[in-house]
């Protein structure tokens, strides 16, 4: 029977495929868009549903197939080119996905939708001032939606235009007055003075609603958290965070066992003898440093120090290096990394060190600068870069354990650091950290630099001459006042580094004391 053209099903098979689609039943919605393809394989509408259908799986690059053929010859372009943008977001072509949002817009300006995604695949790609127009030509289609109004608001706390982000945030909450994010997200942004001040009360208020989304509640906890730690209500602030912590745990898959296998792998497969019995290794990695540790331990800081240097671009947290990781040292008959090592030979770490330095340069900031990438988990791949990356300067930065461990536990983390949300894995997760970092010490001494964070608040001066030397550079005054670098910063630490450097987050946890004996326990054990 020949296939019908340029045709869709009756409606009734359309309706009853859009059911499927609002349930989420999709692997019976993808069969039988397959089943109704082999009649109508021109169908755009059957394209534009099995691309998303695919995508909400995860079946990526099959998604962008159908995307493609559902875009050709068809009247409505600019919406199929938004389901095409976000597929492409989702596996990082984002340059690629920010084409086909710009291309949607340029045939329909009037869409929202586009000039919001817009927005987020040019924060993705770090291009902040642009997620700004982004933002607000979104908002101007729709004022009151809440979150673009974040959006807008989150980019110009990167840009450091704290005053603007409050003021849009402030709207966000206008609208939706139970938006726990934007509460949270305000909270970051302000030192409180009175357990009574009228943001603080409103918070509590929304907080014990019975009504309010999970989503919501947590946010609003560790909001909280952070308020009642700022007016000195130690025991309240550990209330709220435990609440929040708690709340958000029950929902995220993670296991200290599973990650003892993980570091366990790692130790066994990079040996001393590995590295003895390897090849002559390349001269890549010159321009590269590496800052990293665990989160909350200074990483941000340090990139900041570093980026007020003329000679360096901070790129922030970047995930080339486990991109390129999993990449290059693909599964060799069925054993994967790490476990695959030597059944690869040195070529592979070449073209992976190849294929990093292209991800860096495609940033197109180097300019010859030495540029930092500050993904702290790329402590687990130390040995991945004294292989792939030789010349590149590794930085690891240290915090007391207590303080490092009782930031991460107070922190809402945008994503992954599943360990983060229970006293006890975050210390257990410290301990294998510490684990891994001697054995990095042990199989390849004198590879890291340290900074350690107590030290470098008390000592900046000297810490950051010795800092700035380790990387090959000249000593340049601006590193001293790096509170006034004009850059975009991405993560938590956005406030903190716009600010001279302040001792009252050294030896927190005393505060805390009581509250914190499991994790002071589960420390003590390993060390």
């Amino acid at each position: 029977m020949k296939a019908k053209q340029n045709l869709n099903p009756d409606q009734k098979v359309i309706n009853h495929l859009l059911d499927l689609s609002k349930k989420g039943e999709l692997l019976v919605l993808e069969k039988e868009l397959i089943f109704h393809l082999k009649d109508f394989q021109d169908s755009h509408f059957l394209h534009i549903l099995l691309g998303v259908t695919l995508s909400k799986q995860g079946k990526i690059e099959e998604s962008l197939e159908h995307f493609n053929q559902a875009i050709k010859g068809a009247e409505k372009k600019s919406v199929y080119l938004i389901n095409m943008a976000i597929s492409l977001s989702k596996i990082d072509r984002v340059d690629e996905a920010i084409h086909a949002f710009t291309k949607s817009i340029d045939l329909d300006g009037s869409n929202f939708k586009a000039h919001f995604l817009l927005g987020n695949a040019f924060r993705k790609a770090q291009r902040i001032d642009e997620a700004v127009i982004s933002y607000e030509n979104a908002v101007k289609i729709n004022p009151s939606h809440p979150d673009a109004l974040i959006g807008n608001s989150l980019s110009l706390k990167n840009l450091g235009k704290f005053e603007q982000s409050l003021e849009i945030c402030k709207k966000a909450i206008d609208v939706r007055p139970d938006f726990g994010f934007a509460h949270r997200h305000i909270t970051s942004m302000l030192t409180y003075e009175d357990a009574q001040d009228p943001h603080i009360v409103e918070m509590e208020s929304i907080y014990n609603s019975d009504s309010l989304a999970l989503k919501d509640r947590v946010e609003l906890a560790f909001g909280l958290g952070k308020c009642f730690e700022d007016v000195q209500n130690y025991e309240k602030a550990f209330f709220y965070l435990n609440e929040g912590n708690k709340l958000y745990r029950k929902n995220i898959e993670y296991s200290t066992e599973g990650r003892k296998e993980w570091v366990s792998d790692i130790k066994e497969n990079f040996t001393k003898d590995f590295f003895n019995s390897s090849e002559e290794l390349s001269k890549q990695g010159k321009k590269i440093i590496f800052v990293l540790g665990m989160p909350r331990s200074g990483t941000s800081l340090v990139e900041q120090i570093l980026a007020s240097h003329s000679g360096v671009y901070g790129a922030g947290e970047k995930s080339f290096l486990g991109k390129t990781t999993f990449k290059a040292l693909f599964p060799i008959e069925e054993v994967s990394f790490p476990r695959n090592l030597r059944l690869h030979d040195q070529k592979s770490f070449d073209n992976l060190g190849r294929d990093y330095v292209r991800m860096i340069e495609n940033l197109g900031k180097d300019e010859g600068r030495l540029v930092v990438d500050k993904m702290p988990f790329n402590f687990e791949l130390i040995g991945v870069i004294h292989k792939a990356l030789p010349e590149a300067k590794i930085i690891l930065c240290e915090r007391d354990p207590l303080d490092n461990c009782f930031s991460i536990f107070k922190a809402k983390f945008g994503a992954k650091n599943e360990y983060a949300y229970n006293l006890e894995e975050v210390g257990e997760y410290y301990n294998l950290y510490l684990d891994l970092i001697a054995h990095w010490e042990l199989v390849l001494p004198n590879k890291l630099h340290k900074v350690k964070y107590e030290e470098l608040i008390s000592n900046q001066e000297i810490i950051s001459r010795k800092m700035i030397n380790f990387c090959g550079l000249d000593w340049e005054e601006d590193c001293i006042s790096f509170h006034s670098t004009k850059r975009t910063v991405n993560t938590a630490s956005a406030v903190q580094v716009r600010q001279p450097l302040y001792a009252s987050s050294v030896g927190l946890w005393k505060k805390y004391e009581t509250e914190l004996k499991p994790l002071i326990k589960i420390l003590k054990k390993e060390n």
